[in-house]
């Protein structure tokens, strides 16, 4: 006797409803990944030749400027959208705000391993090939040599590369859901509070120091404090979400 086997669409509605939220979200930002990484890396190899023939070397790192500049805030607009157009059908089709806070808290931060791993093994490779080219991989251009933290080994790297993405993805949660709630104008004047994980992550921590702590402090101080921020996004996030009405245009 041959067992049955149940059609596709039951058995993805057995699975929890969380993981139902965060293979919908990670779908999207899966897509996304893909687009954004694809542009980067089209706009590193431009960069680099350009670089190369206007001074005949390259003496600093290119793939850096991806971190330091639309990551972060790439990934703040996608999880804005996140929070604030996928809430109100989650809600319609029967499921519940607490599984739509952890589907899409998992998904963020699983976005956010993927992009940083991304990052991690692009800057590598470009290791790879300055040293084979016999150019400087550095943090800065000029005849000044700058470390970067890629020459501090791969746990810092993935580390500085995970908390910059990881801002991005739980801040703009928490920038959209804090729109959803309380609209517009209040919305705008609680930003001081929701992009402090973002603008903290991005300036406090850093490729090699803290440059823009205003008070000597180790590098790893600032990491941790780039933690606990975010976990208190995360937490807000949860908070804000739980018990946010659902508004009827969208359900």
């Amino acid at each position: 006797m041959s067992r049955t086997v149940a059609p596709p669409s039951r058995a993805r509605a057995r699975r929890p409803q969380w993981v139902r939220a965060a293979d919908r979200h990670l779908r999207i930002y899966g897509f996304m990944w893909a687009w954004f990484w694809g542009i980067c890396v089209a706009g590193i190899v431009v960069t680099t030749l350009v670089v190369l023939g206007v001074s005949g070397t390259v003496d600093f790192s290119v793939v850096q400027f991806v971190r330091q500049g639309p990551l972060v805030w790439f990934l703040m607009s996608i999880a804005i959208l996140v929070a604030t157009v996928y809430l109100g059908p989650h809600v319609a089709n029967g499921m519940t705000r607490r599984s739509f806070v952890g589907g899409s808290l998992v998904a963020g931060v699983l976005a956010a391993l993927l992009h940083a791993v991304t990052g991690t093994v692009l800057t590598l490779l470009e290791g790879v090939l300055y040293a084979r080219m016999g150019w400087d991989h550095d943090a800065t251009p000029g005849v000044e040599y700058t470390e970067g933290v890629w020459q501090t080994g791969l746990g810092p790297l993935l580390l500085d590369y995970s908390l910059a993405a990881a801002a991005g993805t739980i801040g703009g949660l928490l920038i959209g859901i804090t729109y959803y709630r309380l609209g517009g104008w209040w919305g705008t004047f609680a930003l001081p509070l929701t992009v402090l994980p973002v603008l903290y992550t991005m300036f406090a921590t850093s490729w090699s120091e803290a440059p823009f702590v205003p008070w000597d402090v180790p590098p790893v101080a600032a990491v941790l404090a780039g933690g606990v921020l975010l976990v208190a996004a995360a937490i807000a996030f949860a908070l804000l979400a739980r018990t946010v009405p659902v508004k009827r245009s969208e359900s």
